[in-house]
């Protein structure tokens, strides 16, 4: 028995488009909701302990080269799958 297509089907294009935007968008998901959870409780060590501060900053920005890793994919998505 033989499957009929109702709708019609995702081009190239746009199977692209949405993997781009689902890299883009999940990482940067990630990356805010670790900064935010990591963030408060980094402010609450510096708030006890001030000579930290320097030391906090590193782990505040480190969540972020997710949200970097997530544009280089969805980036290398387009270019190398879109031909663009």
């Amino acid at each position: 028995m033989a499957v009929e297509s109702v709708g019609g089907s995702l081009g190239t294009g746009a199977a692209v488009a949405i993997g781009a935007g689902l890299a883009m968008g999940l990482s940067a998901l990630a990356a805010g909701w670790s900064q935010g959870s990591l963030g408060s409780a980094l402010m609450g060590a510096v708030a006890e302990r001030p000579e930290l501060e320097k030391n906090v900053l590193i782990w505040v920005v480190l969540p972020e080269i997710l949200a970097i890793l997530g544009f280089v994919t969805a980036l290398a998505l387009i270019v190398i799958m879109g031909g663009a």
